[in-house]
């Protein structure tokens, strides 16, 4: 049985060969209150506010993650079925 590809899974792939080919050197695209409060601060100021940066981009595709958890099954199903396989089968002489 071959296996098809779904289109949400093409779209993902096709969003990352994008990102992947035009890199984040492009992508420079920053609010000019950020940028000067970032000129002005310390070293560990700045640090902190990359931090806050990838915490704030990172958080829209947690939503989303948790969305498609509690709302759809397939997501459910296949989720276990690939944490199942990673995990090592342990003999009963191990519990």
């Amino acid at each position: 049985m071959r296996p098809r590809l779904s289109l949400p899974l093409l779209g993902v792939a096709s969003a990352t060969a994008l990102l992947v080919l035009v890199g984040p050197e492009s992508a420079f695209a920053q609010c000019a209150m950020c940028r000067d409060a970032a000129a002005s601060s310390s070293s560990e100021t700045r640090t902190a506010m990359n931090y806050a940066i990838v915490g704030l981009a990172l958080t829209p595709y947690g939503v989303a993650a948790m969305a498609a958890w509690s709302l759809s099954p397939t997501v459910r199903a296949w989720t276990s079925r690939t944490l199942r396989r990673l995990t090592f089968n342990r003999t009963e002489n191990d519990q």
